[in-house]
């Protein structure tokens, strides 16, 4: 019996692509997900939404457009898994009145930290994402509608340290701190009722190792 290693099904960075996808695709019965340069998700239940990551702030209207389509109750919690611009920027255009952003203790400290290098880090990653951001910025102003938000630069209403558990419409989710992951503030959700769990970057497509060595690149 053989094996293949774990990274070669991975995809490769150069498959990650801003979000354009006309529908979010169903994961189960309450579940969805909206593909980007980091995934955005949805929890559906009785009593709201719960969105998982929002995407950079000009994909924003195709996650809030595709989820929207889905379930249009209020979004109850916006939980990011880091504070990377491609999982914050889209968070203004989701919330909702009494909407509260949940984030590990180390988001606010990263965003800093993302916002003083953001130049350095573009100019050496603009021959990655330069073109595959400018045709999506066009598909999402021809087929969306509405303009482009401004990336968003969010404060988190809840922060935690190691642990945080919220529970909304029957569904559990328990909010885990996972130093060493590809941010300072990385963290997992898990739904133990369902053994579910979102890991957000922690097993990166840009990087087949873990953890992920990312102060090559300019991080903590």
């Amino acid at each position: 019996m053989t094996s293949t290693p774990l990274y070669r099904s991975r995809p490769s960075g150069f498959e990650i692509q801003p979000a354009s996808q006309p529908e979010a695709r169903r994961v189960n019965d309450f579940i969805y997900l909206s593909e980007g340069l980091s995934n955005s998700y949805l929890i559906t239940t009785a009593e709201g939404r719960v969105v998982i990551n929002t995407g950079m702030g000009f994909e924003a209207p195709v996650h809030k457009r595709n989820f929207d389509a889905i379930d249009a109750s209020p979004v109850r919690y916006i939980l990011l898994t880091q504070g990377h611009v491609d999982h914050v920027g889209g968070v203004d255009l989701f919330r909702d009145e009494g909407t509260q952003l949940v984030a590990q203790a180390h988001n606010q400290p990263h965003q800093t930290d993302d916002g003083r290098i953001a130049a350095f880090r573009a100019s050496r990653s603009a021959f990655a994402f330069a073109d595959a951001i400018a045709r999506a910025w066009k598909h999402i102003q021809e087929n969306v509608g509405g303009g482009i938000p401004a990336q968003a630069r969010p404060t988190p209403d809840i922060t935690f340290d190691d642990r945080y558990e919220l529970e909304l419409g029957g569904v559990r989710m328990e909010l885990l701190w996972t130093p060493g992951g590809e941010t300072t503030d990385s963290m997992v959700i898990w739904l133990p009722e369902h053994e579910i769990c979102f890991c957000g970057n922690l097993f990166s497509a840009l990087f087949g190792h873990f953890p992920n060595l990312v102060t090559v690149r300019g991080d903590r």
